[in-house]
């Protein structure tokens, strides 16, 4: 069963957190790097130790970036058919507020000032389940009418459209599945 949550505004997980997580680790490192300095640098000084001890504590730096990494990795490698299909709708659908053209942000891309959260559940019977939060984007009308490009992205039927106050769920299915066929013997 696939399920992935796909935020707009921060793909990549939250910067605020990150920020909180380095600040964390760095004094986390600070600390043990004053535990083991007056220990490591005599002998370091006398020949006789490794300078290495002092380097290992940088590796926890490792943690805050791994959470980034791994939204990443599953987006873009693991559920790379589901992501680029709902990225699809989203783009065609302009559900995605951007800041001016002159504001950019650090890897060359139009700053995001409002975007839409997305859930994406496929279920055990085969059918998808997929929920739009519209996060004060300013076509939030727009969600509640994807019937269209979601068939047209995943090749699949909306079965039933839920509209909520704070969000709206599309569930697909293949209905050429479920089709029954007449013959002559039930005549």
């Amino acid at each position: 069963m696939k399920k992935f949550t796909l935020n707009t505004k921060n793909p990549l997980g939250s910067p605020t957190g990150l920020r909180v997580a380095l600040l964390v680790i760095t004094v986390v490192v600070v600390i043990i790097e004053v535990k083991l300095l007056p220990i490591v640098m005599p002998q370091v000084l006398n020949g006789k130790g490794n300078l290495n001890i002092l380097l290992s504590p940088l590796l926890l730096y490792i943690i805050a970036f791994s959470y980034s990494l791994l939204k990443w990795i599953n987006l873009n490698l693991i559920h790379y058919h589901e992501y680029k299909s709902i990225k699809k709708v989203i783009q065609s659908t302009q559900l995605i507020d951007y800041a001016d053209k002159d504001k950019i942000s650090i890897f060359g891309l139009r700053q995001v000032i409002a975007g839409v959260k997305v859930n994406y559940e496929e279920l055990n019977n085969g059918n998808i389940k997929i929920s739009f939060f519209a996060n004060g984007i300013k076509n939030s009308e727009r969600v509640g009418s994807l019937t269209e490009r979601l068939q047209e992205a995943f090749g699949m039927t909306v079965i039933s459209v839920n509209k909520k106050l704070t969000h709206t769920t599309y569930l697909l299915g293949d209905i050429s599945n479920n089709k029954k066929e007449v013959n002559n013997d039930d005549f």
